[in-house]
């Protein structure tokens, strides 16, 4: 018999166009295959997401608090409004994701692919934790002072 976690995840795929509002909080879905869902103000606090595919998917005003999306796929996922307090992004792939007005207060950033990210400010890089293998926009300048002190600039 499967286990819980991956029936729940098996349903979750097949609903995946008409998740918006869903209550997802805690819930396993390790890799799942969730690209272009609308998850748009879904409650995914502390889900397990790692090295999910969640390419183009609609994750505006969704709750990724405490979520771990470690290697996960975010590739022009619309991320705006979306909070990922202490979410745990490592290594994630976030090339073209919109993070307009998205909440990163304390979000694991580390070798995290930012390039081509819109809407990106340094504020919100200030607020998270990355590392030397973060990469970044090219419209953000981000200049390491130390092992773990950097300044942020925007590029015009």
């Amino acid at each position: 018999m499967l286990e819980d976690w991956i029936l729940k995840r098996i349903e979750v795929e097949k609903s995946k166009d008409n998740l918006s509002g869903a209550d997802l909080s805690d819930a396993k879905l390790i890799k799942a295959k969730l690209s272009s869902a609308d998850l748009s103000d879904a409650d995914l606090s502390d889900t397990y997401l790692i090295q999910a595919n969640l390419v183009d998917a609609d994750l505006s005003n969704a709750d990724l608090s405490r979520a771990v999306l470690t290697q996960a796929d975010l590739k022009s996922a619309n991320l705006s409004g979306a909070n990922l307090t202490d979410a745990y992004l490592i290594e994630a792939d976030l090339q073209g994701a919109n993070l307009e007005d998205a909440e990163l207060l304390e979000a694991h950033l580390d070798g995290a692919n930012l390039s081509e990210v819109k809407n990106l400010t340094c504020e919100q890089i200030d607020d998270a934790y990355i590392d030397k293998n973060t990469n970044f926009p090219d419209y953000l300048e981000v200049s390491w002072e130390q092992d773990n002190t950097f300044t942020c600039k925007f590029n015009s």
